[in-house]
């Protein structure tokens, strides 16, 4: 089961009560909105946690390849984070792992070269022919980015991950194992990826 929480950080609340001291340390040598993203996103996660695994306090997180955060105690849930503008969505896995992504709906006015350089074409060719190519570019784009976070890979390998939503499958050569979902959520784009598959999924928003 996957449960992502989607939030705007203009009226997100942080809950102090569930946060160490050692993080909240951490966040006092950020400034302005990168530390609110940072204590926005945490106080979610811990609220996750204590909702769905009955922890009371966030568990220590440490950070791996590509700058991946997770827990430092293996056995503690999956987790991971996003963020576009003013959005933030936090998701955690109750069975194997799972990677996030989210973008805001808006004006791009390259899209179609970029997606021309970073899709394979028959990717290209899908997006073309739907009826909002911008939003088809934006599915493809967030499927792409959830399924190399899903692995820890960087977003200058997203021209080895293939996506065909005809026969709904992802494939990468750093992986076999995607499973996906894709929600728009009034302008935000969300797609999750998991190496294993999704039974539920928990839109909380």
């Amino acid at each position: 089961m996957l449960i992502v929480r989607l939030a705007c950080l203009k009226d997100a609340d942080i809950d102090f009560s569930l946060l160490p001291q050692t993080l909240l340390d951490e966040a006092n040598n950020l400034s302005g909105q990168r530390k609110k993203q940072f204590l926005v996103c945490r106080s979610i996660l811990a609220h996750l946690l204590k909702q769905y695994c009955d922890i009371s306090m966030l568990p220590v997180i440490k950070v791996g390849d590509n700058g991946r955060p997770s827990f430092l105690e293996p056995h503690l849930p999956d987790f991971n984070i996003s963020h576009s503008q003013d959005w933030v969505a936090v998701a955690i896995s109750l069975v194997g792992k799972v990677g996030l992504d989210i973008e805001v709906a808006r004006p791009r006015k390259n899209y179609l070269k970029v997606a021309k350089n970073f899709f394979a074409d028959d990717e290209y060719q899908w997006m073309t022919k739907q009826d909002d190519t911008l939003r088809a570019f934006w599915q493809l784009w967030t499927l792409k980015e959830s399924a190399l976070k899903l692995y820890a890979k960087g977003v200058w390998q997203i021209k080895s991950v293939n996506v065909d939503l005809k026969q709904q499958m992802i494939m990468a050569p750093f992986a076999q194992e995607f499973y996906y979902q894709y929600r728009q959520v009034d302008n935000v784009h969300l797609s999750v990826n998991s190496n294993q598959p999704i039974s539920k999924l928990i839109l909380l928003s």
